[in-house]
């Protein structure tokens, strides 16, 4: 019996203080998995997470929560490839 490899992948929006846009930019950056897709001027940024189960992006989620500057994080899209 073969076992199974899971992808999963998950985006984000979330609202930074534009006054720590730096740090919370490069927080997320340096996430595994991480790859920022949009921001503006405002603060929004848009972003995937890439990771083998849903634990290990739940886990990245959560310490982004707490990164300098992330004044919000919220869950957009979750999706789930199994090969």
């Amino acid at each position: 019996m073969s076992e199974t490899q899971e992808y999963h992948i998950a985006s984000f929006i979330s609202q930074i203080d534009v006054s720590q846009k730096d740090a919370a930019m490069q927080s997320i950056a340096d996430t595994p998995g991480a790859e920022i897709h949009a921001s503006n001027e405002q603060g929004k940024v848009v972003f995937t997470l890439e990771a083998d189960n849903q634990g290990v992006i739940g886990q990245r989620a959560d310490q982004l929560k707490l990164a300098p500057g992330m004044l919000t994080l919220s869950p957009v899209y979750h999706q789930y490839i199994e090969e």
